[in-house]
């Protein structure tokens, strides 16, 4: 599934996914380190997670070396780890490969771990990115500026699902547009745990979902426009942790 963060171990017996020429496997990992595309390294059987970025390919030593995450602890847990498996995404294209051992290194002024160069490498394209369905009770708000000539006016709705190029909202208020192609000209977003993003959307779809007895609700999906890569980032961030929190609750 496009934007998916987890490692899917079944893509690898796939041929048609799978890379192993050292040539392209290279040019993979070097557009990953131009783009600092974000990376999620998973180990521990997926219960431990690392979000860092490709901080050198060193093809002549046949290393792969990425910074130190944010949190001591998780370092430190993944270089006590035997097997690590790495996910990451660029131009909705999934990348993946598992790898052994780290090893502590130091990069530039800053502290990283270095990985033996991925013998093999799978590919994955999708049409879109991947959208990440909210949890049951994980109440994430969304706040709506209505129009861009008319008062101030912020809507509070819940969001349904998010991906790095549009979301889902459930909404109950009376008076808002709801015809495709409407543009609400702001949309903040706190993503918790992450931070505050904030795009226009343009609506794309809308079903009713009013059930029996209850008042009107519509389902409403969007796509963001001008979002920034910063912003996007902050979204892959946000649906990596979701899947590393679902991820622990399957095991």
């Amino acid at each position: 599934m496009g934007n998916q963060a987890e490692f899917d171990p079944t893509l690898d017996n796939d041929p048609q996914f799978k890379l192993s020429s050292r040539h392209e496997i290279l040019a993979v990992l070097r557009g990953l380190q131009k783009h600092h595309a974000m990376v999620t390294i998973y180990f521990d059987d997926g219960r431990e997670f690392v979000l860092t970025t490709i901080a050198a390919v060193d093809a002549e030593h046949e290393a792969l070396i990425f910074e130190a995450g944010p949190d001591a602890r998780s370092n430190k847990l993944l270089l006590a780890a035997h097997r690590l498996m790495v996910v990451s995404h660029q131009d909705r294209v999934k990348v993946q490969f598992a790898t052994g051992r780290a090893q502590a290194v130091k990069h530039g002024s800053g502290a990283g771990f270095g990985v033996p160069l991925p013998p093999t490498l799978t590919r994955l394209q999708r049409r879109d990115y991947y959208r990440v369905d909210l949890p049951d009770g994980r109440a994430v708000k969304a706040f709506l500026r209505l129009s861009q000539d008319g008062p101030l006016q912020m809507i509070d709705v819940r969001l349904v699902n998010i991906s790095c190029t549009g979301l889902a909202i459930l909404t109950y208020q009376p008076g808002m547009s709801l015809e495709i192609g409407h543009v609400y000209p702001s949309c903040s977003i706190n993503l918790p745990g992450v931070g505050t993003i904030s795009a226009p959307l343009e609506i794309c779809n809308v079903s009713d979902v009013t059930q029996k007895d209850e008042d009107s609700s519509f389902r409403v999906g969007c796509r963001f426009l001008e979002l920034t890569e910063g912003m996007q980032t902050m979204i892959q961030r946000y649906i990596n942790k979701l899947e590393g929190e679902r991820i622990q609750l399957r095991r």
